[in-house]
């Protein structure tokens, strides 16, 4: 774990050098299973559904777009992958008229099927409407990824796979998720260009 302490932010150089130290502290291991994970839901032709709030919802934007248009650039075929963050309307109607933790969670209870797969990122692994969609995707029987920081939080714990950057910076954590969202993508992409050879 990299404590906030530990990290001295005053100079590029060192912010980089700490994304580096940051890196290496993430599971190889748990990224890999996360990749088998999503390529298994594109082979079964199932959906996958991204969700986060702040920089995390950025993040949850930015990689489905990369998904879906890119993999079905690469592997001819299309992939169901959406962000439960797109749609303000949406949002602001489940928080407005229920309550905000039910933003992603109502969302989830309509789009999520059995064997779907649900990533949710927090870089607390608190966020109560994260933890909601969580709890409301696996009753519907779709399978749930974790995406956090810091200690995982309550995130770590509930999903059933969890990726943690265990350093205590915002910023940092939210910056090696996307790296993580990027590797992801190139795992996959890796994949279908192999099944072309």
């Amino acid at each position: 774990m990299l404590e906030d302490n530990e990290i001295e932010l005053w100079s590029p150089s060192r912010y980089f050098d700490t994304v580096k130290q940051a890196i290496d502290l993430v599971s190889e291991a748990a990224v890999m299973h996360a990749v088998e994970l999503l390529w298994q839901n594109y082979l079964g032709g199932r959906r996958v559904a991204f969700c986060g709030n702040g920089g995390s919802a950025s993040t949850a934007s930015h990689l489905p777009a990369d998904l879906q248009k890119n993999i079905l650039l690469h592997g001819d075929r299309p992939w169901e992958c959406l962000s439960l963050c797109d749609s303000m309307p949406l949002m602001t109607a489940w928080s407005n008229d229920t309550a905000y933790d039910n933003a992603f969670a109502g969302q989830a209870r309509v789009w999520m099927r059995p064997g779907d797969l649900l990533i949710a990122i927090s870089g607390s692994g608190n966020s109560p409407n994260v933890l909601a969609a969580v709890e409301t995707a696996q009753k519907n029987g779709a399978e749930t990824i974790g995406i956090s920081g810091f200690d995982g939080g309550r995130l770590a714990k509930v999903v059933d796979h969890s990726i943690v950057v265990p350093v205590h910076n915002m910023q940092i954590v939210e910056d090696v998720h996307m790296m993580i969202g990027h590797s992801l993508y190139l795992g996959l992409k890796d994949r279908l260009q192999d099944g072309k050879d």
